[in-house]
């Protein structure tokens, strides 16, 4: 069978979703887990994950937060009023090139210390990490801390399969060109596919939308990878987010037998991206 990555975004940002994401982890329904440092929570859990991740195959990386949540370093430029700022500030200042280098560089860092150890891939919660700028600091981090023993998510699909799916083709990524450039040419391993960018409405019925991102009609990838965000809902969720009734979907379907049926029909099995070296790791060992 061929082989995906299937990682859950934002492990930390509430109890509700990493107790989601750790009964997937342990039912093999999961093979990545992004971390979100900034928060309380995963100091709470990570011990718990790594031990579930390394008992059931699964990698455990660093989802990068640079956007609307408080900062590990304290920076005053970059977060105003102890906040960081909106996805669209975010955006429209690193293509302007208006952001403080510096200030990014120590959240980087914080974000980094606060993971502990060496996480097993580095991403971004929005997809922050293939912004101009942002890019740059994080590749150069990584490969500094760690040399070539953490993967990074690359968020680069193919035009055309975006649009044959026929899943959110307008709002699926297709601006990190530059930052796989990067990562290739610092000697990162990454995913050559990427997946997962779909209405994330609680109208949405994601055990339809799924299945499409198992379609390949042909293609050749090697490293898929499908994104999503499996949660309970919670007060603090609801705080913190406001996709919280659509996690609840997502979880249902990943916990149901009908998820299964759907990889098995198209081919696929849930693998960790280490695999294919012969080296899962739960990250931060």
């Amino acid at each position: 069978m061929s082989r995906t990555i299937l990682c859950a975004d934002d492990y930390g940002i509430s109890f509700g979703v990493c107790d989601a994401i750790d009964s997937l982890v342990g039912e093999r329904r999961l093979s990545a887990v992004g971390a979100m440092t900034v928060f309380p929570e995963w100091r709470k859990r990570a011990v718990g994950l790594r031990d579930i991740a390394a008992a059931h195959g699964a990698e455990v990386g660093l989802h990068l937060t640079l956007t609307d949540h408080e900062p590990l370093s304290a920076p005053r430029r970059l977060a105003a009023a102890g906040q960081l700022p909106s996805l669209s500030a975010l955006l429209r200042d690193s293509h302007l090139r208006r952001l403080p280098r510096d200030e990014l560089a120590r959240e980087i860092r914080a974000q980094l210390d606060a993971f502990g150890g060496v996480p097993a891939f580095v991403d971004g919660h929005q997809h922050v990490h293939v912004f101009p700028l942002i890019r740059d600091l994080l590749i150069a981090e990584v490969v500094g801390r760690y040399g070539r023993n953490c993967w990074i998510r690359s968020t680069v699909e193919p035009f055309p399969a975006i649009l044959r799916r026929g899943v959110a083709a307008f709002k699926a990524e297709v601006l990190g060109a530059r930052q796989a450039r990067l990562a290739d040419r610092a000697g990162l391993a990454r995913n050559d596919s990427f997946r997962g960018g779909c209405d994330l409405s609680p109208a949405s019925a994601y055990d339809r939308l799924f299945p499409c991102f198992l379609d390949d009609a042909g293609e050749t990838s090697r490293r898929p990878l499908i994104f999503c965000h499996p949660g309970h809902v919670d007060a603090l969720l609801r705080a913190r987010s406001t996709l919280a009734d659509a996690r609840a979907s997502e979880y249902a379907y990943f916990a149901s037998s009908r998820f299964c049926d759907d990889c098995a029909a198209a081919g696929y099995r849930i693998a960790a991206f280490g695999e294919e070296r012969g080296q899962t790791s739960g990250g931060g060992n």
